[in-house]
């Protein structure tokens, strides 16, 4: 399909489904949830143990194929907790495991596949022990942790730092920095002094920036029609 065939009441409706299927049915499983939350394909979202929570404008994509789990699991002498700053994004297959602490900062990227946990699971020689040993992950404010790339246990990611897809991090990266590799090792350094700019940026007008996405929907979908869509569905030509 080369664009989207949807009349903008179709695309109305879907987003305030979704949005109140989330609100229904996971934002329960939430210990807390901030404000706004934007979640696409909110059932194919798992949030599995107690103590994850989520700061405001959390967004996740998720598909079918590629799940967005958020797992805390944790023996009853130790409690785990999952913790989401504010304006997170979570791409489609993200993971994070949790069997002690794992904090993610404001306005963290987190791309494709993504894995990131506290904890082995399980030791060399003993492979069955029900409290395995964790080390608490922190990422900073603005991190962007690229496709496919894993962060384990123990590791400290500092502000505005860049781990390249698929990279394998187990030792800390220093604040604006560029990491890759595996095991992942520095590329670059960041200037800070640069212009920089956020997801928290995009929210300082939250009413701004819904009155944008709204006119840009708009605009994009103009001339759509419910006729058209069925048709695109149905018999699909191949200029669709």
């Amino acid at each position: 399909m080369r664009r989207d065939h949807r009349p903008y009441w179709m695309h109305r409706f879907w987003e305030q489904f979704e949005n109140a299927w989330a609100g229904h049915f996971l934002a329960p499983h939430f210990a807390e949830i901030g404000r706004d939350p934007k979640i696409v394909l909110p059932w194919a979202v798992e949030v599995f143990g107690p103590n994850i929570t989520a700061g405001d404008h959390l967004h996740i994509i998720a598909n079918r194929h590629d799940p967005v789990r958020l797992t805390v699991w944790s023996p009853q002498t130790q409690s785990g907790r999952i913790s989401l700053g504010d304006h997170v994004f979570l791409a489609p297959g993200t993971r994070i495991l949790a069997a002690g602490e794992i904090e993610i900062g404001n306005a963290a990227l987190i791309a494709n596949k993504v894995t990131i946990t506290d904890c082995d699971w399980h030791s060399i020689h003993d492979r069955v022990d029900p409290q395995p040993d964790f080390k608490p992950v922190k990422l900073g404010r603005n991190v962007w942790i690229g496709d496919g790339a894993f962060v384990g246990k123990g590791v400290t990611i500092g502000d505005h730092s860049v781990i390249g897809a698929r990279s394998v991090v187990t030792k800390d990266v220093e604040p604006w920095t560029i990491v890759a590799g595996n095991p992942a090792r520095v590329i670059k350094r960041i200037d800070p002094d640069a212009p920089m700019k956020t997801r928290s940026d995009l929210f300082a007008d939250v009413e701004g920036l819904d009155r944008f996405m709204d006119t840009a929907y708009r605009q994009s979908l103009d001339g759509n029609s419910t006729i058209g869509w069925l048709r695109s569905r149905l018999w699909p030509a191949r200029g669709d």
